[in-house]
Order: C-alpha cells, then sequence, then structure tokens
C-alpha cells in the first residue's frame, strides 16, 4: 500500500513539473517503479520469509504468555482458598 501511495506521488510530481526536461521524468518514474519493485519484495519477505517466522514465533509467545497468565491468577485463588 505504501509503494501504491509513494509511486503515485512520484508520478503525478514528475507529470505536472514543468521543469523537468523528458528524460529526467523518464528517470523519475524508472526510479519511482524500481523503489516500488524493491518496498513489494521487502513486504513480501517479512510475510514469508525470516520476518513472517517471528511473527508467528511473537504470536505463539504471546498466546503462551495469555495462558501462563491465566493459569498464575487460578493458582493464586486455589491458594486464597487454601489459606482461609
Amino acid at each position: 500500500v505504501a509503494a501504491s501511495i509513494l509511486e503515485a506521488s512520484i508520478l503525478g510530481f514528475s507529470v505536472r513539473s514543468k521543469n523537468l526536461k523528458g528524460t529526467y521524468v523518464k528517470l523519475v518514474r524508472d526510479a519511482s517503479a524500481a523503489i516500488t519493485a524493491g518496498t513489494s519484495t521487502l513486504e513480501k519477505r517479512m510475510a514469508m520469509g525470516q520476518g513472517g517466522e517471528e511473527m508467528d514465533l511473537l504470536g505463539e509467545l504471546r498466546e503462551e504468555n495469555r495462558q501462563l497468565r491465566t493459569s498464575q491468577e487460578q493458582l493464586k485463588k486455589e491458594l486464597e482458598e487454601m489459606r482461609d
């Protein structure tokens, strides 16, 4: 999404600017396409590769942490009942 917005703003600038020669407009467009491709590649790597695996691990750890907290609360309640 960010890549699309960036590309649209750069392309809009290059088309609207009256002070740029045609060769520079082409260079700006090519650079915009390269930036968009790079951003898309990074997004895919994060979603699938190491970044995606880390996000999965983080989710698992959060779930395990939630379960441990719930268990701790139950044990506290049981301990309080035993004290009474």
